[in-house]
């Protein structure tokens, strides 16, 4: 998964990958599905730091190890990448379940607007607040974050200038701890790259932002583990692809009631398996039947739910031949038959689940629109029509051929991934009824994002994974639709009208404003049809039943406190 927004403590300015692939509601072996009216924002159980015990592990699944762990870095920026991030490193602000934000007083004393013109945001860090190594966190490591993640030098190369891009200077105040951020230009999203800060050492030249925390997160000596959160980095298994952290001694917040937090790579098909064999504490059913049997059956076990912010899509690479042409895409969107894909997907896990509709906003976020349905809504007739009308011609086979070449289309998907094969063998059958001829390509899961969904080289026709929503929807989406050489751009294709429109909408603080300007950018977005949206999943998750303090959450899963997070006592 990348993330759409990066929410996870990474930099919320850009959207996470999120993977490939209602509090705490029971689902128990009932075969009913769970009405979307029962979940919540947040589905954890929620306990006091009192009710909880000192010490114990908790192991949980990733896909991967972080390939790097800069999480700008055009290799980067998972969710699981993100979720590993918050255990170390700095956020300025967290989230409510509701989704708004507010100050994280871990990390600030306060952080507030205090000038609209020009806009001027004051950060007062709290003064407990340092490195592992010692070091205070400071304005010098906003400005270094700043100068690196704005995008005027392009040796940087991060993966999404959002809103950075906006800023005009970041200067020391009345004290190192006291941070002024003016801005060029108006941003309503101003709070959204404060989510995660860089100490200034791993940031401050294109050759530390690429290299110094390729392999680990380091302290200025580039041979120690550095933190500035509860837990430290232990050590790191690249063979295993296994992350162990420890208690930062260095930690100046509430005591950690974990001793340890464990990220161990486990292949999806596995996942249950590791779950029924305790060798797991809590993991995302990820739309399959099996886990959830699994996840049921164990009898330690619960499962919990919530809403969820995980976009499901198919990304389309408009710089291949096959894909040049608009028409030829949305004549790909309308021959998949979207409600049966998410059916396929979310009805194993007996979750609710309709077709996704919007680019810009989640169904339950304010503003959500249905911009997709008139462009390409499921109709294999009308996507046959348009396949035709861009000058291919149906064969007696049932393919279009042009110019003696086939309509053929390689479908690359991640292996051990049940769900992404399963979603391309629908996409080859239904596609078919309109002419193309899709080839599916299984990858190594370790080279899917690094190797073949990049930027650089775009080694696929189409593809399936997914972003993660994010509290600012608008801002975060910017660096997957413009430009067409944009970090997150995986399709290549933009609308150059979208750079203008971005700015009156980044630029509007009234809110009624903003979401119409917002859905001006959704028709645009999904008229180049380069991202075909399929659902919005909710979260199941099988989890052991005294953990508390973490579990499936829609918009606080970016904001844990895993010095809160244990087992009951």
């Amino acid at each position: 998964m990348k993330a759409t927004a990066v929410l996870a403590l990474a930099a919320a300015s850009a959207v996470v990958l999120a993977g490939c692939s209602g509090g705490g509601g029971t689902a128990g072996n009932d075969s009913s599905s769970v009405a979307s009216s029962s979940l919540k924002s947040t589905g954890w159980t929620t306990a006091d730091r009192s009710s909880i015990k000192d010490g114990g592990t908790i192991t949980l699944p990733i896909d991967s190890a972080p390939a790097n762990w800069q999480l700008s870095n055009l290799d980067s920026g998972t969710v699981d990448d993100n979720t590993i991030a918050g255990t170390y490193l700095p956020g300025f602000i967290q989230f409510k379940e509701n989704g708004e934000w507010e100050p994280n007083k871990d990390y600030v004393d306060s952080i507030k607007l205090t000038k609209d013109s020009p806009q001027t945001v004051e950060i007062k860090i709290n003064p407990k607040a340092v490195w592992s190594d010692g070091t205070p966190i400071t304005e010098k490591d906003v400005e270094a974050n700043w100068k690196a993640l704005n995008g005027t030098n392009p040796a940087f190369a991060p993966l999404a200038t959002n809103v950075w891009e906006d800023v005009d200077s970041v200067k020391q105040g009345s004290s190192a701890q006291d941070v002024i951020v003016t801005f060029s230009k108006v941003n309503a999203d101003w709070p959204s790259v404060f989510t995660a800060i860089y100490p200034y050492w791993a940031v401050d030249t294109p050759d530390h932002f690429n290299k110094a925390w390729a392999k680990a997160p380091y302290a200025a000596d580039g041979k120690t583990y550095v933190s500035a959160g509860p837990y430290i980095l232990k050590s790191y298994d690249t063979t295993g692809g296994v992350v162990t952290f420890e208690k930062n001694p260095k930690w100046w917040g509430d005591a950690p009631k974990l001793d340890t937090i464990i990220f161990k790579t486990v292949s999806r098909d596995g996942v249950s398996q590791a779950y029924a064999n305790k060798e797991l504490d809590a993991f995302n059913l990820n739309g399959s039947a099996d886990n959830y049997k699994t996840a049921n059956s164990r009898s330690d076990s619960k499962i919990e739910r919530s809403l969820g912010t995980t976009q499901r899509q198919i990304t389309l690479n408009g710089t291949a031949d096959v894909f040049k042409d608009a028409t030829v895409r949305q004549a790909f969107a309308q021959s998949i038959n979207r409600a049966v894909l998410a059916q396929a997907i979310l009805s194993p896990v007996k979750s609710p689940g309709g077709v996704l509709n919007s680019l810009v906003y989640l169904p339950g976020q304010k503003g959500y629109t249905d911009h997709v349905s008139s462009v390409y809504g499921y109709s294999a007739a009308k996507a046959k029509a348009k396949v035709e009308s861009a000058g291919w011609k149906i064969g007696s086979d049932g393919y279009a051929t042009k110019g003696g070449k086939t309509l053929a289309v390689r479908f690359v998907i991640p292996s051990d991934n049940p769900n992404s094969a399963n979603v391309a063998q629908l996409v080859q059958q239904q596609t078919k009824a309109a002419g193309f001829k899709v080839t599916i390509d299984t990858v190594p899961t370790d080279d899917f994002f690094t190797k073949y969904i990049t930027t650089d080289g775009r080694d696929f026709d189409a593809t399936y994974f997914a972003w993660q929503g994010t509290p600012f929807p608008v801002s975060s989406l910017k660096s997957i639709y413009y430009p067409a050489d944009a970090g997150q751009n995986y399709t290549g294709v933009t609308d150059s009208s979208l750079g203008a429109a971005w700015d009156k909408a980044n630029a509007e603080l009234d809110a009624t404003k903003r979401i119409a300007d917002a859905n001006a950018i959704d028709k645009k977005i999904v008229k180049v049809a380069g991202t075909i949206p399929l659902f919005a999943e909710p979260y199941a998750w099988g989890v052991r039943k005294d953990l508390v303090n973490y579990g499936p959450a829609q918009f606080q899963q970016s904001s844990v406190k895993w010095q809160d997070v244990g087992y009951k006592k």
